[in-house]
C-alpha cells in the first residue's frame, strides 16, 4: 500500500485529503454539538486538540506518500521570506478586514468573559489554519506541483486544480454551518490560488500559516466581541475586489515566471 502511494502520489494525496478532511469536519461538528456542555473555552481547546491530531496524520501522510520528511518540511524556515513576500497581496486583503475591525471599535461590546475565552480561541485558530494548510498546501498541493511541474502551462492547471478542490472540499462544510455566498466562493479560491502561488515560490509552508492563522484569529475577534450596528462599507467592498483582481495578477505572474524545471522539496 505504502509502495503505491509513492508511485500514485497525486491520486493518493487527493483522497487522503479528502479522507481527512471528511473524518476531521465529522469529528469537529460531533465536538461542537457538546458546546452547551462544554462552555466556549473547553469547547475551542477541545477543537484545538481534534485539529492537531489531524494535522499530525497529515504530516505522517506528506512524508510517505510524497516521499519527503513531513515535519521537516512542515516546520522548515528556508523560503519563509519568500513566501511573505509573494503573500502581500494577501495581507492587503486581511489588512482591509483589520481597518473594518479598527473602525469598528465603538460599536463592540466587550466583556470579561470574552476576554478570558480569547486566548483558547486563538490556540484553535492557529491549530486549524496549520491543519489546513498541512492538509491542503503541504499533502495536496504538493502531490499536484511535483506532478504538474515541468512546464508553465502544466504549473497553471496544479495550481487551479488545486484551488478547485480546496473549493470542492470547502463547500459542503460551509453549507452544513449555514453560511456561504457566491462572494465568499470567489474569495476562497481566489485566495486559494494565491496560497499555492506562494507555495510553488517558495516551497515553504510557515509563511501560508501564519498570514492564514492572523486572519482567523482577527476574524475570531470581530465574531466574539460582537460588532452590531456597524454599517456595510461599498468603498471597502470595491477595495476587496481590487485586491482579488491584484492577487490573480500575482498567481499567474508568479506561475509563468518560475522556471520549467521538475517542483521538488529536498
Amino acid at each position: 500500500m505504502i509502495e503505491k502511494a509513492k508511485c500514485r502520489p497525486v491520486f493518493y494525496s487527493i483522497i487522503s485529503a479528502l479522507a481527512i478532511s471528511f473524518f476531521w469536519g465529522v469529528t469537529t461538528f460531533f465536538v461542537q454539538g457538546q458546546s452547551e456542555q462544554l462552555g466556549v473555552q473547553i469547547l475551542s481547546l477541545a477543537i484545538s486538540m481534534v485539529n492537531i491530531i489531524f494535522s499530525i496524520l497529515a504530516v505522517i501522510l506528506l512524508g510517505v506518500i510524497n516521499q519527503i520528511n513531513g515535519f521537516k518540511h512542515v516546520f522548515r524556515l528556508r523560503g519563509l521570506g519568500k513566501g511573505l513576500i509573494v503573500l502581500i497581496p494577501v495581507m492587503a486583503f486581511f489588512l482591509l478586514g483589520l481597518s473594518l475591525a479598527i473602525n469598528a471599535m465603538e460599536y463592540m461590546n466587550v466583556s470579561i468573559e470574552e476576554i478570558k475565552v480569547f486566548p483558547a480561541i486563538i490556540f484553535m485558530q492557529i491549530t486549524s489554519a496549520f491543519m489546513q494548510n498541512v492538509i491542503f498546501r503541504g499533502l495536496l498541493v504538493t502531490a499536484l506541483l511535483i506532478k504538474f511541474s515541468n512546464t508553465k502551462s502544466e504549473r497553471v492547471k496544479g495550481v487551479f486544480m488545486a484551488s478547485a478542490l480546496y473549493l470542492i472540499i470547502y463547500i459542503p462544510f460551509n453549507i452544513l454551518s449555514g453560511s456561504i455566498d457566491l462572494m465568499q466562493l470567489i474569495n476562497t479560491f481566489v485566495i486559494g490560488a494565491g496560497f499555492c502561488a506562494a507555495y510553488l515560490y517558495s516551497k515553504n509552508l510557515l509563511s501560508i500559516i501564519l498570514t492564514q492563522g492572523i486572519w482567523q484569529i482577527l476574524s475570531s475577534g470581530v465574531n466574539l466581541f460582537g460588532v452590531e450596528g456597524y454599517p456595510q462599507s461599498t468603498p471597502f467592498a470595491a477595495a476587496a475586489l481590487i485586491v482579488i483582481i491584484l492577487i490573480m495578477i500575482v498567481v499567474l505572474t508568479v506561475v509563468f515566471s518560475r522556471r520549467a524545471e521538475h517542483f521538488h522539496l529536498r
